[in-house]
């Protein structure tokens, strides 16, 4: 077996080399995520008492972040087939932290949801690229 050619046009090409700023953008997408989880969870604990309380929690839990997955991996991961260009990807990515900071808020982490959201959005200003 040979090795692909390296001007083989159906081979995938590398993403852009990785800086200090995207560094900062991965670990606020992970900050969302967790974000999301544990406002999910504060939000659906809270409906109610017991077994549906719970229910609802871990719900939100898993459909929360689930959700973030979803929309980054279709429409804004390096990779995708299907990824936004600027200025519409910045505008989905600064909704995704604002959404989530707001979730946040309401489940009673105002702090968190404002500090996430802020960094979030200065991390892919950062990152920007056409």
């Amino acid at each position: 077996m040979t090795a692909p050619a390296r001007d083989d046009p159906t081979r995938p090409t590398p993403p852009d080399a990785v800086g200090p700023a995207d560094l900062l953008a991965f670990l606020c997408e992970l900050a969302l995520l967790a974000l999301l989880a544990v406002a999910g969870w504060r939000l659906g604990s809270g409906t109610g008492g017991g077994a549906a309380g719970v229910v609802a929690g871990v719900v939100l839990l898993l459909a929360l972040p689930a959700v973030a997955v979803a929309v980054w991996g279709r429409w804004l991961a390096r990779t995708t087939a299907h990824r936004l260009p600027q200025p519409w990807r910045l505008t989905v990515q600064v909704l995704l932290f604002a959404a989530a900071g707001a979730l946040a808020a309401a489940a009673g982490l105002p702090w968190w949801g404002l500090g996430v959201t802020g960094v979030g959005v200065v991390a892919f200003v950062l990152t920007r690229r056409a």
